[in-house]
């Protein structure tokens, strides 16, 4: 990478990774606090209703808000026609929620499902008069100011949503803050940019957008519905409770990953936007990502993974033991999402969002074959299903990037697997130690510093060129900064 790009890349990804840990951790302390004050079949009642609340988001947006980022060149008359077609689709969807909102719930055998998407549609179109005030922060390159922002806003709500379940409101307390998360998201907006998009709209401008987003529209919408279908099919066929422990379970073992992927798949995508013609350059700035995002995820998941035992007993009670065996499987799956993600990446940056479809279609046609194969075996086969699924689908996501960029999966392979090696390393030291040990609490203690130190040690040892790489942008961009 340019220094320059290198350094737009690298304070814009501390200052979102510093808004996701912040984030990230906070919400581990809410969801703490929630897992003992409320019950398993409140979140699964909450990721029910999430499906439809998703798509219909999805919908909402068009992929409209991905085309203006990636846009050169952008007009006030640009951001007005998304402004303008993100209101109108949201009073749309809205409506269809609450028309709808009847038949979820006879779907699903459950009254207060009809609610809970009533006040969820409300909730949508509040949302729509925020989404294209923070694209424009995004395009400027305002992580620093975007990142205050929302982390703000989140741990607002998460403040407002531990009260709300500590004075009994049930199910409500995962639903009702997230009002107050729009309403502060809306007011810190305008006190940062003062600018408003007005209601303009162009028939070009939306043709243009249109015919870029509809695309990942389309792959948005199914990768919703087919990701959906776990979910579904658990919360129809076997129970709520059962639902929330697989959800629990899942979003423990993506935590890692959505903590790096939600920092870096922001900032990497309009910035290496500006590279999108330069193929040698942006070959080389996807290896690195790659690679780094390896060394970061694997050891972090895995040892996730194999001290969730002592984690969940520890910090959610014995009333939550049945996760584990979800989590500490989904782990295993979780560990590829960086490689997936970045190579879907490559191929918005590159304005192929047919391809992206292409692939999206391939790859959920055949997770609905892995998933209905699995599911009568029981929700923990599911889940090796989903590994193999991560692992197979490794194949599909690589096959056009070594075509546009000339960088294979074999070729990824090789980046990652110095990470991969110390990582396995890592895991069996851990989980060697953890059987001398009986107190739980002790376990965790142990498992976390120890596996940190191996890694630390056995990445100083081989010389890893991933260490090396964070420290020299560390030195060149931190340190300097300080000097002067």
């Amino acid at each position: 990478m340019s220094e320059s790009l290198q350094s737009k890349t690298f304070y814009g990804f501390i200052w979102k990774f510093a808004e996701s840990i912040s984030i990230q951790a906070f919400g581990v302390i809410q969801g703490i606090v929630l897992a003992r004050l409320l019950m398993p079949s409140d979140y699964g009642e909450v990721a029910l209703v999430g499906i439809f609340f998703a798509l219909a988001n999805c919908l909402v947006d068009s992929g409209f808000t991905n085309a203006l980022i990636r846009k050169k060149e952008r007009t006030e008359i640009d951001y007005s026609t998304v402004y303008v077609t993100y209101l109108s689709m949201s009073v749309v969807m809205s409506l269809v929620l609450c028309l709808c909102s009847g038949l979820i719930a006879d779907f699903y055998h459950d009254p207060l499902i009809k609610k809970i998407v009533i006040v969820n549609a409300i909730l949508l179109f509040f949302q729509s008069f925020v989404a294209t005030q923070g694209a424009r922060m995004k395009i400027n390159l305002e992580f620093k100011k975007l990142s205050i922002i929302k982390t703000t806003a989140t741990i607002s709500t998460g403040i407002f949503s531990i009260i709300l379940a500590y004075l009994g409101f049930g199910v409500w307390s995962l639903v009702y803050p997230h009002f107050l998360h729009v309403v502060i998201r809306a007011v810190l907006f305008w006190r940062v940019q003062h600018w408003f998009p007005g209601f303009r709209f162009s028939v070009q401008s939306f043709r243009e957008f249109f015919s870029y987003g509809s695309k990942l529209m389309a792959t948005g919408v199914m990768n919703i519905l087919f990701s959906s279908i776990n979910p579904i099919i658990i919360g129809r066929w076997y129970s709520k409770a059962v639902l929330g422990y697989y959800y629990k379970g899942s979003t423990y073992a993506g935590l890692p990953t959505n903590v790096l992927m939600g920092s870096l798949g922001e900032v990497s995508f309009p910035i290496l936007g500006k590279i999108q013609d330069d193929n040698e350059r942006l070959s080389h700035a996807y290896r690195k990502l790659i690679s780094l995002s390896a060394y970061l995820v694997f050891p972090i998941t895995l040892l996730v993974a194999v001290l969730s035992r002592p984690f969940v007993m520890v910090v959610l009670t014995s009333k939550w033991e049945p996760i584990i065996p979800f989590m500490q499987v989904l782990c295993f799956a979780a560990m590829w999402n960086p490689i997936h993600g970045l190579n879907l990446n490559l191929l918005m940056v590159k304005g192929r969002s047919d391809l992206f479809f292409r692939l999206e279609l391939i790859k959920k046609l055949f997770s609905l074959l892995v998933a209905f194969i699995c599911i009568p075996f029981g929700v923990l086969v599911l889940c090796y299903g989903t590994v193999f699924f991560a692992l197979a689908t490794l194949f599909i996501n690589t096959y056009y990037t070594s075509k546009l960029i000339h960088v294979s999966l074999l070729r990824q392979l090789k980046d990652i697997f110095p990470s991969l090696l110390y990582t396995f390393i890592m895991v069996a030291v851990v989980y060697v130690t953890m059987m001398f040990l009986s107190n739980d609490l002790v376990k965790l203690i142990v498992g976390v510093v120890e596996g940190f130190a191996v890694y630390y040690a056995l990445s100083l040892a081989f010389h890893s060129k991933d260490l090396n790489y964070l420290q020299q942008i560390i030195k060149e961009n931190v340190i300097k900064r300080f000097k002067h």
